[in-house]
């Protein structure tokens, strides 16, 4: 798990990341997915920002990108983007493991490999 912070205050960078890589996790340990370490298969990549966004009332607002990568050739399969999820007046713990439930919310369940394939009759 990787997560990078762009724009925040320490405190936020810290939260932000130990946030990232609890709920990352366990959203993908509910689909099926068990951490792999240096066996993986794929790893994720979180990056935050905050920006400021100067055609909203709410100028300061944050955005999320969450990306998965195939650990063999370091390709990028599979992201989604949430830009100016949420202003800095919603900041809270809740809110930021909310925004990176939404993030992972159409990531595929595993499946398990068939080690036997049926032999038709």
């Amino acid at each position: 798990m990787v997560s990078g912070t762009v724009g925040l205050r320490s405190t936020q960078a810290m939260v932000i990341k130990k946030l990232s890589e609890n709920v990352l996790t366990e959203e993908l340990s509910q689909r099926g997915y068990a951490s792999a370490g240096q066996e993986a298969d794929f790893y994720i990549v979180s990056k935050w920002r905050k920006e400021i966004n100067l055609s909203a009332a709410e100028a300061v607002r944050f955005s999320l990108i969450v990306e998965l990568y195939d650990a063999a050739n370091k390709s990028l399969f599979w992201r989604a983007e949430l830009p100016y999820i949420f202003n800095a007046l919603q900041w809270s713990d809740a809110r930021v493991s909310q925004t990176l439930r939404l993030a992972i919310q159409n990531f595929p369940d595993h499946t398990p490999k068939v080690s036997e394939l049926p032999i038709p009759d």
